[in-house]
């Protein structure tokens, strides 16, 4: 539950979070492999960061999650979080060895891991104070910040220089914590007189609970193989772009039309999610997922990439939506932000562990176009075990 005056105002308080964390995103993540590269790391080395800051996240996302489904004041812990990773980043800009950027990025990973089941967490609860509002309602408020930053950050690198995402970044952290002051933390619900003690959450039983579930145990296995086949090719497109030929205002505007389609696309999966089962919805995001793929391996080039954002946009609106609505439809409420840590984080972390370095081997040595190639046979893969774990 959560407790505030109105909560509409509770609503447009997470919507604000959701606007300044993600945008701040939007300045790194679709950039941060060609600092890599400028640095003169190499794939292998960049699939390495990735391993090392997977290893870090799949350990530290149980307990962060445990910690999220125990905790009444878990926005004074996002806050740590923010301002933690606001003052690596600044100190990651200006790094230029392997081994100092892979120590930023593990400590990264290591508070990091904290941010989703925490701040989903936050952000379902208060969409269940408020008749008729479901989380895609929220998240898209951080794909309108995604969109407006990732389309002026490729300018703003052209002007000045790459170490200015650093900075767009730390700042947006630093705001997003002070918006915290103005969200509530979720309260426990005093349990009825003659109500059953409710179990603590448990890594244990949480793992229990996975595998005595079709449903769970196919959303890890399906998932999995995607992701450990396809994920870490976006890590890879910004380079792909830029040996097309794309520029750096390029590669953000690309960016930018995948985050605008989300706007009507959460709207839309929130209904879909509605009317449909929410397995549905994540099998849908895995044919957008396929179609995306064949189009560049058949026509490789910057149009097709950046055109192929649209589907890209509502691929992850769908996957977004349809996969808090899976968790929270599947799990039990008292595990819920450990179930979310231990999908998002853990498993995506640890299928990383496997696939960063073994994209960064691919892509050294035949390139990143075959990437999508193996992300093809991944994304296959997945639908097929997602369809057969189904009722």
């Amino acid at each position: 539950m959560i407790t505030a005056a109105s909560p509409k105002r509770n609503l447009w308080a997470i919507r604000a979070y959701y606007f300044v964390t993600i945008g701040a995103g939007g300045f790194v993540f679709p950039f941060i492999t060609l600092f890599y590269r400028q640095q003169g790391l190499s794939g292998v080395e960049i699939g390495w960061l990735g391993t090392i800051s997977a290893a870090i996240g799949l350990l530290a996302a149980p307990v962060w999650g445990r910690w999220s489904d125990r905790l009444n004041r878990p926005r004074q812990l996002l806050q740590v979080v923010l301002i933690g990773t606001a003052v690596i980043h600044l100190i990651l800009g200006r790094q230029e060895l392997f081994w100092t950027i892979a120590l930023l990025s593990g400590a990264n990973a290591l508070i990091m891991a904290a941010w989703m089941p925490l701040s989903d967490n936050m952000a379902v609860a208060i969409a269940e104070m408020t008749p008729g509002t479901g989380f895609g309602s929220i998240r898209l408020w951080g794909s309108l910040g995604w969109t407006l930053v990732t389309a002026v950050a490729g300018r703003l690198i052209e002007t000045f220089t790459l170490g200015v995402i650093f900075l767009g970044y730390a700042i947006g952290m630093v705001w997003g914590a002070v918006t915290l002051f103005f969200v509530p933390n979720p309260t426990v619900d005093e349990p009825a007189a003659n109500a059953p003690p409710q179990p603590a959450a448990n890594l244990r039983q949480a793992l229990t609970i996975i595998l005595q579930s079709k449903r769970l145990l196919g959303l890890a296995v399906g998932y999995g193989i995607v992701w450990l086949l396809s994920s870490t090719v976006y890590s890879f497109e910004p380079i792909y772009m830029d040996e097309l030929g794309a520029t750096e205002s390029v590669i953000g505007m690309a960016n930018a039309l995948n985050a605008a389609i989300e706007l009507p696309a959460m709207l839309w999966a929130d209904k879909l999610v509605r009317r449909y089962r929410p397995g549905r919805l994540l099998r849908w995001a895995l044919v957008l997922q396929m179609a995306r793929m064949i189009a560049i391996l058949v026509y490789p080039s910057v149009t097709t990439v950046v055109a192929t954002r649209l589907v890209l946009g509502l691929q992850f609106s769908f996957f977004s939506v349809g996969f808090i609505a899976y968790i929270n439809e599947y799990s039990p409420k008292t595990y819920r932000a450990t179930m979310m840590a231990l999908y998002g984080i853990t498993l995506r972390n640890l299928v990383t562990l496997v696939g960063s370095p073994l994209t960064g081997y691919v892509y050294d040595a035949v390139g990143a176009y075959w990437l999508y190639a193996m992300g093809l046979v991944g994304t296959i893969i997945g639908w097929l075990v997602l369809y057969f774990s189904r009722d």
